[in-house]
Formats: C-alpha cells, structure tokens, sequence
C-alpha cells in the first residue's frame, strides 16, 4: 500500500498533466472503495489497509465506526505524520521501518491473521510477484477478477466451506489461465468475424461492377457472398475424486486435476466460453452450474462437495450424465465433454453413457492418469479422444492441450 502512493505520486511528476489526470480520478475511485469496503470478503486487517490509504487522502468518514475503520483510522495518523517519508522515498526498503509500525499496529489491535486469510494474502502476493498486476489487457480489472475469484461471487456474499485438506494450490498450474484464455479469445472473435465465402472469383459480376471495370480499371469487381462462422463452444468438466486419486505425497493426482480444473475454468470464463465443474466418486457432484461466473479455488477444492461425492468407488457414468445434463442447456454449436480419473469404471455403464453423448453431438474427450493400460475410458472413446498420462504433473499440460486443438479457427477462412 505505501510503494503505491508513492509511485503514484512518482507517477503525477512525469508528465505536465499526468498529475491532474491523476487527481480527477482519485476521488471517484476511493469513494467507490468507501461503498464497497463493507462488503468485500477480505480480512480485518485489508479492509484496514484499505481504508487507511483512503483516510490519508482525505476520504472517508469523519466518525468511523466500524472496526476496521477505527483501526484504519488510526494506521492513516502514523502515514501523515511520514507523509513526505512515503511520498518521496528514495527506494522501497526506506519504507520498510514504517510498514513494520502499521504491521504491529494491526496484530496489536486484531491479532494474527486467521489460516485462510494468510492463504489468501499469500496467493495475491505470489500473483502479483509474477508480474499478472502488469498485464496489458488492465492491471485493475485483473485485480478486480481476482477479488472476484477468491471470493466465489462477484457480491462476495457466498461462502464455501474450507478446501480438503489433501488437495494442494498448485500456482505452476493456475497462473496459465489468463494467457490461455486471451489465445482463445483471439481465435473465438476471428471465429465470429464475417468472412467472404468462396473463392476470389467464384462471386457475380453485377452490372454497376463493369463500370468500375471500365472507368477505375478495378479487377477486384467481382460480388463476395458473406458469411458468418459463428462457431460457439460450451464444456462441461468432471475429475475423479475417488480414494486412488489422493496419498501421501505431494503434487497428487487429484491437487494436479483440481488445479487444471481451476485453471481450465479462468481460462474458458475469460474467453467468455460458458463451462460447468463438476467431481465423481461414489457419486457426482456439480461443483458449478453451465455459465461464465467467476468460480473461487474455495469452490473448486471445497471438503463439502469431495466428501458428498464419496471417495469408495469409481462412478465414471455418474459424473458423465451430469456433465450431459449441463451441456444440455446450452445451445453451443461444440459441446465438449473432459473426464479425468486414474482408475477403471464399469465399461458397460460408461458406455451406454458415451451413446447418450454421441446422440446429442457431445464430444467425449478423456485423461486417464497412472494406467499402464488404456483403462475404461480409452475402451469406450477411442485412443484418440483418450490421453494417457503416466506423471500427475502432466494434466495441467493435457488440458491446454485439449483446448488449444479443441478451440480452433474455423475451417470457413
């Protein structure tokens, strides 16, 4: 928060006007942080944080009330007091004595951060050493969407239970998602763009095109029939949560299948492509409905929906029906079925399931992990629509395998 100000305040001397550009929008923007404060689900000691910074410009209310307000209250007296240390500092560790004060203000006044804020705080501090705060497509949407994304619901008002314990955040995974997702969304608006259909010359020549012919010397006089590809996709997502799928080792299968998973669908959500999630065991869950929301980790890795699906056995057509159910209510040109297990299902059942598929143009793609074998699902899809993984390590890859083939121009150009 204090290498902000200042750079901001870097920022104002660059150019002559870059100041006053500055300072028209600042008041807007904190005033608009002061309304939604209340309702972010972030901890005590962000919204502290938060307000503070408000405070030492000049926002915010005159009498605070709340806990976080009293507390960000008095972190904005210790700032104005170091105003000119914060503004024009020489280099960000001259900031580090003040940040430490702030710090032992906050746990003095609210203690140590619970478990699942530090995790949180942790996962915004590696995104944002990664450089995703600097991305070219804006750096505060990006800040938004996340804050949407841990949260679970763009009003922050739903809550998930905490995530399994055996399922591990892996980042290597995760922070793929938004260089997937603009590839896709680059192919998807040339996709949707109008084409000229035919070859160059296949077009008529119409009458008023010979007088071009004619007086402009235009060899290119020939009509274009236009046409719209119009190629729209939908998934539908469902991973293996059996007993098999967990140990005790690091990077397991299902920490790598749950990640991919959370990847896939920040991915599909900013292509704007719509996606359901969903987990099987003993039987199938839907993590999250056919849409384009946000969706947190909390919801993805949540212990509720692992422990409702049942870890005893291997269900493969349960969690397919669900992912049929979901597709059905799109009407994508492409509907795309992924299924991720490591073990083998009742062949009979997955296929009766695989038909019900085919008959409603539902393509059925799956991941088999750790067999030796093609295992059920490359029995009944086919070597093609199966892939073979021996290393966990291996799905993040495979699933932006699957999109990258499955996401492509269309035929029509």
């Amino acid at each position: 928060m204090l290498e902000d100000i200042a750079i901001e305040n870097l920022i104002s001397k660059d150019y002559p006007n870059a100041g006053e550009i500055l300072e028209s929008t600042t008041q807007e923007v904190l005033d608009e942080l002061i309304k939604i404060l209340p309702k972010l689900r972030v901890s005590e000691h962000e919204k502290a944080l938060l307000y503070a910074s408000t405070r030492f410009q000049g926002r915010g209310y005159t009498t605070n009330t709340a806990r976080y307000e009293i507390l960000g209250q008095a972190i904005s007296e210790v700032m104005i007091k170091h105003k000119e240390e914060i503004l024009n500092r020489q280099k960000t560790s001259d900031l580090v004595p003040l940040a430490r004060t702030i710090v032992g203000l906050m746990i003095n006044q609210l203690g140590q951060p619970s478990d699942e804020d530090k995790r949180r705080m942790e996962y915004d501090a590696e995104r944002q050493t990664n450089g995703d705060q600097y991305e070219p497509d804006g750096s505060k949407q990006n800040r938004r969407n996340l804050i949407k994304g841990i949260n679970g619901t763009k009003n922050g008002t739903k809550k998930f239970t905490a995530p399994h314990s055996d399922i591990e955040f892996i980042s290597e995974i995760i922070d793929q998602a938004s260089i997937i997702g603009r590839r896709l969304r680059t192919v998807l608006k040339r996709n949707n763009a109008m084409e000229f259909g035919g070859r160059f010359r296949s077009g008529k020549i119409l009458p008023k095109r010979l007088i071009r012919m004619q007086v402009l010397k235009d060899r290119r006089a020939f009509a274009k029939r236009v046409v719209k590809s119009n190629q729209s996709y939908s998934f539908a997502l469902t991973c293996d949560v059996s007993g098999s799928m967990f140990g005790n080792r690091t990077n397991t299968p299902a920490s790598n299948s749950m990640s991919s998973m959370f990847m896939v669908a920040e991915a599909l959500r900013t292509a704007n492509i719509p996606r359901s999630l969903g987990v099987f065991g003993e039987e199938a869950i839907t993590i999250s409905a056919m849409g384009r929301t946000a969706v947190s980790w909390d919801q993805i890795a949540e212990d509720r929906s692992i422990r409702m699906a049942g870890q005893g056995c291997t269900n493969i057509e349960l969690g397919m029906d669900k992912c049929i159910e979901e597709l059905n209510k799109t009407k994508a040109e492409r509907k795309v079925m992924i299924v991720l297990t490591d073990g083998a299902g009742s062949d009979e059942d997955v296929r009766n399931s695989h038909e019900i598929a085919k008959k409603q143009n539902i393509e059925c793609i799956g991941i088999t992990v750790g067999q030796s074998s093609q295992g059920t699902l490359g029995r009944v899809f086919g070597d093609k629509n199966n892939i073979m993984l021996a290393n966990p390590k291996d799905i993040g890859p495979a699933f932006i395998g699957i999109l990258k083939k499955t996401v492509t121009v269309s035929e029509k150009q």
